[in-house]
């Protein structure tokens, strides 16, 4: 922790450590008012009542009961990914106080979300492996999947480089501008997964509400999810 430098003066990402977690004075405001808003978002899925739940999931037909379930296993396995990603492959990078803290605020988020459909499940379900088990079998899922982590996987390669390099003073192949390449298309690929491919399965799950009045529980949840 040698770095002289004003914490205020530093970017987002790719400049010098964050050396003392203040946030007194910030660079980036607009990042540290949404680390207020999402810090005050707090809950715990247990303050939902899903019990009326698991009378309205008996009474649906099999291929209801279908639908409910593989919109669940698909919200499981992004939330998988999203819950431990952001900590390995973007907080190497951030470089300022707020953003730090925001990295570590959004997965903290994100494991409440998982932790929410494990929730949901125990109060559907009298056994919830029966949806847990045999999720990393459906291509489908998978592929998803697959398509969010090739971006991650690659921000942590060049993570793993500039560490090598830099830091052990290692001779590897790094290049910044391939890093910072890899770090925008991460980014991208988060933004497409947030905006369309969770809302995607968002829809599906207030249409069980809205339009044959069940599984209100699940769907307060995935409010409290998508807000």
């Amino acid at each position: 922790m040698n770095n002289k430098r004003h914490h205020t003066d530093h970017l987002a990402f790719f400049d010098d450590p964050v050396e003392i977690q203040r946030f007194d004075v910030v660079r980036h405001s607009w990042l540290e008012k949404l680390n207020n808003q999402q810090l005050s978002f707090f809950w715990r899925p247990e303050e939902v009542d899903v019990t009326k739940d698991k009378a309205d999931y008996e009474s649906m037909s099999p291929a209801e009961q279908h639908i409910f379930t593989a919109n669940l296993k698909r919200q499981i396995a992004l939330d998988t990914v999203q819950g431990r990603e952001p900590l390995k492959a973007f907080l190497p990078i951030a470089s300022s106080p707020e953003n730090e803290a925001w990295t570590a605020i959004w997965s903290f988020s994100e494991l409440i979300h998982s932790r929410s459909y494990t929730h949901i499940i125990r109060g559907v379900l009298n056994n919830p492996s029966e949806v847990f088990d045999g999720i990393s079998d459906i291509p489908e899922i998978t592929e998803l999947q697959a398509d969010l982590d090739k971006y991650y996987d690659e921000l942590e390669k060049w993570n793993f480089l500039k560490e090598a390099k830099e830091t052990y003073g290692m001779d590897v192949d790094y290049c910044t501008r391939s890093h910072k390449k890899a770090a925008y298309l991460a980014l991208v690929s988060v933004n497409a997964l947030e905006a369309i491919r969770f809302f995607v399965s968002f829809a599906c799950s207030f249409a069980q509400m809205e339009i044959n009045k069940k599984m209100e529980g699940n769907s307060k949840i995935i409010k409290l999810i998508s807000r």
